[in-house]
């Protein structure tokens, strides 16, 4: 399988509990690999092959006093009664400084291909309702309002907020001004960034997908694991070792004019003081 592994692009669940099992040679399961990416050590993704719609979105850091439309027009520092509800605010909560992921231009039809999870909102909920059927246990149902979401690449600052389409709406494609565009039939509007609530809402669950792993995150896994607590020798200290490794067989005259391995590592030890450098770059 490895040289099959550099050719593919992504593997399924159970190609990587096998790749991981024989990787640490030890047995590794379905369920462990979803651990692993509940956890955080290994990155998760899905394959979109359906129909899927989407909002782009960004995290900002804003206040509530920013972020409530009911207390944009007060002062910073000041205490407010809420006007609709009656409540009392306090200015240290209402200034207060908080992470919010925010929606941004209009709902868009999801390209099909691999994408990362972020484990952050309702594609969490997924994988742990998966990982509890890998391990035969029940788990309560539990829905985030936030809904599931989906990033090209792990790394990237934008993410894709999953939409469903609510029942009441029908979406198809029309042409606005000579671009196509998404249609809501029944409530005779286009799809724009003022109009797409009325036709979308973010998605339960991230519905009928493949979860899969990247080869690149798979390999990126394995190396944090494998070469933990190895030392890294700098450039310099790296040159000197090949350095050392050359003078020794430039000046070797072995008793057997074949390399073997025995013999190598023999001439190293007797001629170069390779094994004192290691153990002090170490130290």
């Amino acid at each position: 399988m490895k040289k099959l592994f550099k050719l593919k692009e992504w593997f399924t669940l159970e190609e990587t509990a096998r790749r991981l099992t024989g990787s640490f040679e030890e047995e590794i399961s379905i369920a462990d690999c979803l651990q692993l990416a509940l956890d955080g050590h290994i990155t998760l993704s899905v394959k979109i092959t359906d129909e899927c719609y989407y909002v782009a979105a960004k995290k900002i850091i804003t206040t509530y006093r920013e972020l409530l439309f009911t207390f944009r027009e007060t002062k910073i520092g000041e205490d407010e009664v809420c006007p609709i509800f009656g409540n009392h605010w306090k200015a240290e909560h209402l200034d207060a400084k908080f992470e919010h992921l925010k929606q941004f231009g209009t709902v868009k039809k999801l390209d099909a291909g691999i994408y990362d999870l972020p484990m952050e909102a309702a594609e969490r909920l997924d994988v742990e309702y998966l990982h509890s059927v890998y391990k035969g246990i029940k788990t309560e149902d539990i829905v985030n309002v936030d809904g599931p979401l989906l990033k090209k690449n792990i790394n990237d600052d934008v993410y894709f907020n999953v939409m469903d389409v609510f029942h009441n709406s029908k979406i198809g494609w029309e042409l606005n001004d000579g671009v196509i565009c998404l249609y809501d039939k029944k409530k005779k509007h286009f799809i724009t960034e003022d109009t797409y609530h009325s036709s979308f809402y973010p998605a339960d669950t991230l519905g009928d997908v493949e979860f899969v792993f990247r080869r690149e995150n798979i390999e990126k896994f394995e190396q944090s694991v494998l070469n933990d607590g190895e030392p890294t020798l700098a450039l310099d200290d790296s040159l000197l070792v090949i350095g050392s490794m050359l003078s020794a067989l430039k000046k070797a005259k072995p008793e057997s004019k074949r390399w073997t391995q025995d013999a190598l590592k023999g001439e190293l030890e007797k001629t170069c003081p390779i094994g004192a450098h290691i153990q002090a770059l170490k130290n």
